[in-house]
């Protein structure tokens, strides 16, 4: 199993240091067909209500009441034409959502600002809003930081109570081939104010999607508990240098090492496995 034993060559030193972002920004666009009459934004907003009122318990039912109401979160609506997303993502919905996008020929564009501190009530609005306003427009919902349509049975999926964020639910993983090797990566972790997860060389035919994402949850953890209780969030995370992630199949060993990124290359944090001895 390439996952246990073995020895790390490269990031073999002390902690790794993550530069993070306080404040990000939160985008959902919903591909549509308009209707009649229009919906305007404060249409919207009173659904967005009604939806939070159904799909969320209390405690974060009543904050983000408020929330969906107060100027951080807007809603603009475009053509289609304007934020053409990826025609690679319509191979991973299913028959309904590809056929809404592709009838679509408006978009509309939920954004909002969040704070990366517990309950993260900027990203869990835009979420709301997002989802409320797919089922209002009869559309198909795209999480833009994450770069996917998500499928039609999420617009009623409920929002935990107690804000607690699982990073399967906010992320894509995918991953691409090269001579032999496989590169897996995160697409999504900005909505934390962190760089993106990237797996490179990895063995082909072992599913290491369980693996990074539970690195992504064990560094959004550890950023929201650095924040917990700050007037402002922490600008660099510290962590490892190794983790030790629970899976399903027993306890993973990997090294973090952050790379910076140098022109077209955007910063990344890569996890890396162990080599055999």
């Amino acid at each position: 199993m390439p996952l246990l034993g073995g020895l790390f060559h490269k990031g073999d030193g002390g902690p790794v240091t993550i530069p993070v972002a306080g404040h990000v920004p939160i985008a959902f666009r919903v591909y549509y067909t308009p209707g009649y009459p229009p919906l305007a934004p404060e249409d919207l907003r009173v659904n967005a209500s009604e939806w939070i009122d159904r799909f969320v318990p209390e405690p974060l039912r009543s904050a983000l009441r408020a929330e969906v109401w107060s100027e951080k979160l807007t809603y603009s609506d475009m053509p289609k034409t304007s934020f053409p997303p990826p025609l690679e993502v319509l191979s991973e919905v299913g028959a309904e959502e590809r056929a809404r996008f592709e009838a679509a020929w408006q978009v509309a564009v939920v954004s909002c600002e969040a704070r990366t501190q517990v309950p993260m009530l900027g990203l869990w609005s835009a979420v709301a809003a997002g989802r409320s306003a797919a089922q209002d427009l009869k559309g198909a919902l795209f999480d833009a930081v994450a770069v996917r349509l998500t499928s039609i049975a999420s617009y009623e999926q409920p929002l935990p109570g107690s804000g607690v964020l699982r990073a399967a639910d906010h992320l894509a993983v995918g991953w691409s081939s090269a001579g032999g090797l496989v590169r897996w990566h995160t697409t999504g972790m900005p909505k934390f104010g962190l760089p993106d997860l990237e797996l490179l060389e990895a063995p082909a035919g072992v599913d290491l999607r369980p693996l990074v994402e539970a690195v992504a949850q064990q560094l959004i953890d550890a950023l929201l508990t650095a924040n917990h209780g700050r007037d402002e969030p922490v600008a660099l995370l510290s962590v490892g240098p190794e983790l030790t992630p629970l899976l399903a199949t027993g306890q993973a060993h990997v090294r973090l090492f952050y790379s910076a990124g140098q022109g077209q290359l955007p910063p990344a944090v890569e996890v890396l496995l162990p080599r055999a001895t």
